[in-house]
């Protein structure tokens, strides 16, 4: 497989959460910035359909026990 280059400038606050997100997960930045854009592109195919909706969900526990799901939804702003 041939590479592509491509040399990204980010803000300084992507970066760094970038950064802390990548090192939680033992990776390195190149390799989190891969996994990002991987599922910016499968959103991106999602956003192509206008019947089509893509979420994340997240199951939130609270200090007594009690789990909820947050629901996110992703759109793109064009």
């Amino acid at each position: 497989m041939v590479e592509q280059r491509y040399t990204l400038t980010l803000p300084s606050e992507i970066y760094e959460e970038l950064k802390g997100q990548a090192e939680k997960r033992g990776l390195s930045i190149k390799e989190a910035v891969r996994q990002c854009l991987k599922i910016g592109l499968v959103a991106m195919k999602v956003d192509e359909d206008p019947n089509a909706e893509m979420f994340i969900k997240e199951k939130i526990q609270d200090a007594s026990g009690v789990s909820e799901i947050k629901e996110t939804r992703l759109q793109f702003i064009w």
